[in-house]
């Protein structure tokens, strides 16, 4: 006779022995039912909730930016998703979902815009009003570093799902290479971690003081799929290059081919 700490084994007792099975077939069809309901019901609901497009703008406040500067820069973006074409171009990219952050010294905090959805007219004006109320909370030296992973950090959190991931970086400076505390984010740091995370870092760089900027932008901050760089020579170009990049970036991949570089832009792929 075997014999467990628990008592006698099922084998001594026949009819036991085929309760348990009846019982374990029962609660076998019971839980393939259950992992069936499951399997069969998440994938819907995660694609419910997963966008075609996630992108999170990320927008320069740093200390070689003045407030009107920075104000330029806020209503070229709030303008953008007003325009018909920024709007035409989110109805022909799916569910999208925007998110901005605000950057400057990378030793402090960026200012985030969590991401919101703007799939439709009504809500891309409502994240144009957002960006329109956004003040101004961080300046210093030019961490651009510190906002990318701020940026990917968004992305991370909740939108990896996402087919297509974009941050634009726009910008007036290359990153500020000087002694730091522990708390900044290198930019070559930032970036690897895009590329490892198939993110694509596209740059409008803003060449009021640096003629070379899109150059340094195009070997040191973007990278991924059909990654480029745009630059503006005056803040007074800014809001038609927004405009411009952003109708390139948020189409679909192969009508976003046929959008033109607007005048005194350049376009680098990666």
């Amino acid at each position: 006779m075997f014999r467990f700490a628990f008592g006698v084994f099922p084998a001594q007792r026949p009819d036991c022995w085929r309760r348990v099975v009846r019982r374990s077939a029962a609660w076998g069809r019971a839980g393939l039912a259950l992992v069936l309901f499951w399997t069969a019901g998440a994938p819907a609901a995660w694609a419910a909730r997963c966008p075609d497009l996630v992108l999170v703008l990320a927008l320069d406040a740093s200390g070689s930016v003045n407030d009107a500067e920075f104000r330029l820069q806020i209503q070229g973006y709030a303008d953008a998703f007003r325009s018909p074409s920024v709007q035409n171009a989110i109805m022909s990219a799916g569910q999208v979902q925007v998110a901005m952050v605000v950057w400057a010294d990378g030793e402090m905090s960026s200012q985030v815009l969590p991401f919101q959805d703007v799939s439709n007219r009504r809500a891309a004006e409502a994240f144009a009003q957002r960006i329109d109320a956004l003040d101004r909370r961080v300046t210093g030296n030019t961490g651009i570093g510190r906002g990318l992973w701020t940026a990917l950090d968004l992305i991370a959190l909740d939108m990896s799902c996402a087919p297509r991931r974009l941050v634009n970086v726009s910008g007036d400076g290359a990153e500020t290479m000087i002694a730091r505390a522990r708390e900044n984010i290198a930019l070559n740091v930032a970036r690897m971690r895009a590329a490892a995370m198939g993110v694509t870092v596209n740059g409008l760089a803003i060449q009021t003081s640096r003629p070379d900027l899109a150059e340094w932008y195009g070997r040191n901050l973007v990278t991924g799929p059909g990654a480029f760089v745009m630059s503006v020579s005056t803040l007074a170009s800014f809001s038609e290059a927004i405009n411009a990049k952003l109708v390139r970036e948020i189409s679909v991949p192969l009508l976003a081919a046929d959008q033109p570089v607007p005048t005194g832009g350049i376009r680098k792929g990666l």
